[in-house]
């Protein structure tokens, strides 16, 4: 099985208004925390257009590592439940394990410059998650992050969940009012296989169409009756001809 390596990737400055190198990172280190009106800018979001050719090298990986089936094309943006505008779709290439308990998985390229991940029945996730000048979000952060879900995913370290049906509750606090909970949920979480620990997430159910809710829970179930500890399984290996084959 190959290693993943990132690309090399050229250092490079930008600048504030003034003419003075941005220190993204630490932008802010000096202050108690970002001015109020850096939330609402975005001065220089090409910074992040390594991502794409951090994202070429992961699908590079994949293709040589995996034996997966590889469907490329702007089509398989709609794959996203929160859809990318048409166009800003820059690539989109879709991943589906040559077995039926490992997550699919779909990588979009976004003209921002960024990259979105979508895997299983619900995992999805936006790289950077927010480029604002207030969240001061580096590429290589956002890098790191990147690789480690993608790597994650591949290697079996994703669990999805359907919560039980249930009617919403509400409820009522003096600081918060009246709160009405999500009722029955979706949910995944997500382990590094680099052991730097874990994600998750969860939203109603009530976001789904009964079609999609009730397809999503067989081919959950699916996946409890092939894996004893309820996770997508890893992605199978490509045997070594074939790799050899496409290198």
């Amino acid at each position: 099985m190959t290693s993943y390596i990132r690309p090399h990737i050229e250092p490079d400055d930008f600048f504030d208004a003034q003419g003075e190198r941005i220190d993204y990172g630490n932008r802010w280190a000096h202050l108690d925390g970002p001015p109020e009106d850096s939330y609402s800018v975005d001065e220089h979001p090409e910074r992040f257009a390594p991502l794409h050719a951090v994202a070429d090298a992961l699908i590079a990986h994949l293709v040589t590592t995996y034996a997966v089936d590889v469907e490329e094309g702007a089509h398989v943006a709609a794959d996203f439940r929160h859809p990318t505008p048409a166009d800003a779709v820059v690539r989109a290439v879709r991943f589906t394990p040559r077995h039926e308990a490992s997550a699919s998985m779909t990588v979009l390229f976004t003209a921002y410059p960024g990259v979105r991940v979508r895997a299983g029945m619900f995992f999805e996730e936006a790289f950077p998650s927010c480029g604002c000048d207030a969240c001061d979000e580096t590429w290589d952060a956002a890098a790191e992050e990147l690789e480690q879900q993608v790597l994650s995913i591949a290697g079996g370290g994703l669990t999805e969940k359907v919560g039980k049906p249930r009617r919403r509750r509400v409820g009522y606090s003096r600081a918060g009012g009246f709160v009405v909970d999500m009722g029955q949920t979706v949910s995944h979480s997500l382990v590094m296989l680099d052991d730097s620990g874990s994600s998750g997430g969860g939203s109603a159910a009530s976001d789904l169409t009964a079609p999609e809710l009730a397809a999503a829970a067989a081919a959950l179930r699916a996946v409890a009756e092939a894996s004893p500890a309820g996770n997508w399984l890893p992605w199978p290996a490509r045997p070594q001809t074939d790799a050899a084959s496409i290198q």
